[in-house]
């Protein structure tokens, strides 16, 4: 059965990207270019995600004695860009998705020199050395986030139906996902519990607490994209995490999908209260007065 492993990433990315042809569908240009036509909250989410993050990684992984496995995941996923389905809850709410995916997409695109020089920080904190080239980062975030994405809003403009089966898409893409991840906490459960010790937990717990608390306090006057951005900076792109670190150290295949598995089993509890107490919250535009009451909820917390 350890054979359906090689198929994994198949399954993962096929559900990723049919869940952003979904957003796509549901989404316009101006959304997507949201934050470069905002430089200042543009420079916000860097800060957040690939200077904070990063940083904290690397004081983490001196400060506990983390085995090679959770090192190596703390490190990478710190580099990642924003996990496509973070939008899903914006989706789900009726909510305007235009600063959500416009964290989406500008960390996608900005993901393609800032992921090697992150790995050129790493490298030299640690004294190791590793690679992932712009293009190897540039294919993947082009093939699981922008080339859906486009061809999600380009269908939706010559087919308006699809707008209407936004959810339907989504659940499909979901259950995809499902079908591939539940094997594999089957068969891979030993690895998981002999790594989810108290260091990699606490390791794991503090970095989110970190990026969450980066993302809230840097996301600016508008309540919704506080929470938007806190969500996030603790939410990183596993699969593009996967990715570099087999690029780098592919013995350590399985037990680096382990700890990602066990950062997201933590990233899905500890949102949780932070959600809860954001509340209710009015959807704004930027800097302008309030518009129709929109709840976020708890789905904010599966991005993948």
């Amino acid at each position: 059965m350890r054979e359906w492993l090689r198929y994994l990433p198949l399954i993962l990315m096929i559900s990723i990207m049919a869940q952003v042809f979904a957003i796509g569908a549901a989404c316009t240009w101006r959304d997507a270019t949201y934050l470069f036509r905002h430089p200042a909250l543009l420079w916000r989410s860097i800060a957040a995600r690939n200077i904070i993050a990063p940083v904290a990684a690397v004081v983490l992984i001196k400060t506990f004695s983390l085995l090679p496995a959770v090192a190596l995941t703390l490190a990478v996923l710190s580099m990642t860009p924003v996990p496509p389905l973070l939008l899903r809850i914006h989706l789900s709410k009726g909510a305007s998705t235009e600063y959500a995916l416009g964290l989406l997409v500008s960390q996608a695109v900005l993901a393609v020199p800032l992921v090697p020089i992150t790995l050129q920080f790493m490298d030299w904190a640690f004294h190791r050395q590793a690679s992932y080239g712009a293009d190897d980062v540039a294919l993947l975030v082009v093939r699981s986030i922008l080339a859906p994405l486009a061809a999600g809003m380009l269908a939706a403009r010559y087919l308006p139906v699809l707008g209407k089966i936004v959810r339907i898409l989504l659940l499909a893409g979901a259950v995809v996902m499902l079908a591939g991840v539940v094997p594999l906490l089957a068969l891979e459960w030993r690895t998981i519990v002999t790594l989810a010790g108290a260091k990699t937990i606490a390791a794991f717990a503090i970095f989110m607490a970190i990026g969450t608390a980066a993302g809230h306090f840097l996301g600016g006057p508008n309540d919704v994209n506080r929470t938007t951005l806190a969500l996030a900076t603790s939410s990183r792109h596993s699969a593009l995490a996967i990715a570099v670190a087999i690029a780098n150290f592919p013995d350590q295949r399985r037990p680096v999908v382990a700890a990602i598995v066990i950062y997201l089993v933590l990233r899905a509890i500890l949102n949780i209260p932070y959600l809860r107490w954001r509340g209710p919250m009015q959807l704004q535009p930027e800097y302008a007065g309030p518009a129709p009451q929109t709840k976020v909820g708890s789905g904010a917390a599966t991005g993948v």
